[in-house]
């Protein structure tokens, strides 16, 4: 991680926000492309990873920040279908069958056999 992005952290985190909201509003640029890096990889830029809470909370500031400060177009997953192969494709359904290797009839002379 960059000094300057790692003094973004610092310093965002050293204020201690108040509220999820007033974090957003401290929040600059670095920090964000940083979290988002941070998930996009799993772990932080120091090389420790992150764990499933961090991703949590990592992923709702993302999200939080790009509603405050992104125009849509630019937020992830903004229209998924325009670049989703199976969206424009014909759609295709396939059954798939369970088969068990011994039916209620078959178990029961089983049964019956090893009785005898």
């Amino acid at each position: 991680m960059s000094d300057s992005k790692k003094q973004g952290f610092e310093e965002l985190f050293m204020t201690r926000p108040a509220s999820i909201e007033q974090l957003i509003d401290e929040m600059n640029s670095d920090v964000y492309d940083s979290l988002k890096l941070a998930v996009e990889i799993g772990k932080w830029g120091d090389g420790a990873g992150l764990d499933a809470e961090q991703i949590d909370f990592c992923m709702q500031t993302i999200i939080l920040y790009e509603a405050k400060h992104l125009p849509e177009e630019d937020r992830v997953g903004f229209d998924l279908s325009a670049s989703c192969k199976s969206k424009s494709a014909a759609e295709q359904t396939q059954t798939i069958s369970i088969v068990t290797s011994s039916s209620p009839t078959n178990k029961k002379e089983n049964e019956q056999e090893s009785k005898t």
